[in-house]
């Protein structure tokens, strides 16, 4: 069984209903298997905790259709149910166009999808919205209503009996509730190694979720079943050791990408740059992915004995992969030779196309705050293009590639051989 819970807007609940369904089913003692569609890396944190267990993201641009569905169906062994969080508005993608959105997703997934609904000041009106929605691709899944912020049960009887004049079936409702608002900042919610309390909440939002389990479960039964052929990469990675930055400050890695470090054979040594006084022993490559080191700075910067393993590891020709945060990281505790400062809006935002030295060419995404600049002269490795616009990225330091760009390794084994070289 498999839903895809997709909004009318950011902003409806997707989220706080994603996680509340997530939760709840889990408590009926199901097996769920969280996704999250698209390039986000702070809403699968909170899907873990919902689920208690490793949330993956889905995108089409990041990877190929048929590497989408085989994430799909990795993540989803031995569950019960999948739950898929859309992206944005339903129908937004790439350029304004459908491209890349969760309907894309949850139409070549063979994914049904509950359209969440912001009950708030309406009824009737929210049966038109989802009418609408219905209308505008006669080839989406839509194949139910979940109804956020109803003001109580008579409310979304009223919204229940709209919508089932239109044709669709409501599932169930969330009521308003401050106390399930999530804080925000620079790159979306703080995330949930910066939040112990979330898990009461979230069981909170569980236990007022009302669920009509029998039309659900016909939703998640209409799901095209993932039966994809199996990856057959070659252990281009095989006897590395990488460390892998991994807390509070460095939490923007995509699960897959783990998964297929392993499966080319590497080892992966988990540590924190926070609270850990050392590196792990016998790396062969450093992975400092993207995260809030900013919020993190004077944590980081305290953790001398770190910082200064850091800083030897990088002198001493250590291979390091650095990307965004984790650029930031070296930054900051002058690993290299980059000045940076955090600004009040985004800088880049959006997916793009990378292209390294010698014309290999990956998608990757852009989404920070910050901008850095060189304290000395460094060659770049990436050209980076976003429609007609292109710039030189991937600074080059010794043995440091550092950059912006967010990549995605799952169905690449040569970036990753590119990235971690034995």
């Amino acid at each position: 069984m498999r839903i895809m819970l997709a909004g009318v807007s950011s902003g409806c609940g997707k989220t706080t209903l994603s996680l509340a369904l997530m939760a709840a089913l889990r408590a009926r003692g199901l097996r769920v298997a969280p996704f999250k569609s698209g390039p986000d890396y702070i809403d699968p944190g909170f899907h873990r905790v919902a689920c208690g267990r490793p949330s993956h993201n889905l995108d089409e641009w990041l990877c190929a259709p048929d590497s989408v569905r085989r994430i799909l169906a990795l993540g989803s062994r031995d569950a019960d149910i999948a739950v898929v969080e859309g992206a944005m508005g339903m129908y937004d993608g790439l350029g304004g166009g459908t491209d890349c959105s969760a309907y894309a997703l949850a139409r070549h997934t063979g994914t049904p999808i509950l359209l969440v609904v912001d009950a708030s000041g309406s009824a009737a009106s929210a049966a038109a919205t989802a009418l609408g929605f219905v209308k505008y691709r006669e080839d989406n899944t839509i194949a139910g209503v979940l109804v956020n912020r109803a003001s109580g049960e008579r409310h979304y009887e009223l919204i229940r009996e709209a919508v089932a004049a239109v044709g669709l079936p409501c599932v169930g409702w969330l009521p308003k509730d401050r106390g399930l608002g999530m804080p925000d900042r620079h790159l979306g919610l703080v995330p949930v190694e910066e939040r112990p309390e979330v898990a009461g909440q979230i069981e909170k939002a569980a236990g007022l979720l009302r669920l009509d389990m029998d039309a659900l479960s016909a939703v998640a039964r209409r799901a095209e079943e993932i039966r994809p052929a199996p990856a057959d990469a070659a252990p281009v990675l095989r006897g590395l050791r990488i460390g892998l930055a991994k807390d509070a400050a460095f939490s923007f890695t995509y699960e897959a990408n783990l998964v297929a470090l392993r499966a080319l054979g590497a080892e992966l040594a988990e540590f924190s740059p926070l609270s850990d006084d050392a590196l792990p022993g016998g790396l062969d490559a450093l992975y400092l992915p993207g995260g809030f080191p900013e919020v993190f700075e004077e944590a980081l910067k305290a953790n001398r004995p770190m910082a200064e393993a850091v800083r030897g590891a990088v002198e001493g020709g250590l291979r390091v992969y650095a990307e965004c945060g984790g650029m930031l990281y070296l930054a900051m505790i002058g690993a290299i030779p980059l000045s940076w400062h955090m600004t009040t809006r985004l800088q880049r935002f959006g997916y793009v196309t990378v292209t390294d030295g010698d014309g290999y060419a990956f998608p990757a995404h852009e989404f920070h705050h910050s901008l850095v600049e060189p304290t000395e002269a460094l060659s770049t490795r990436f050209e980076v293009r976003k429609g007609a616009t292109a710039y030189r990225e991937g600074y080059r330091y010794r043995n440091v590639l550092a950059g912006y760009p967010h990549l995605h390794f799952f169905d690449r084994p040569e970036l990753a051989r590119r990235l971690f070289p034995g």
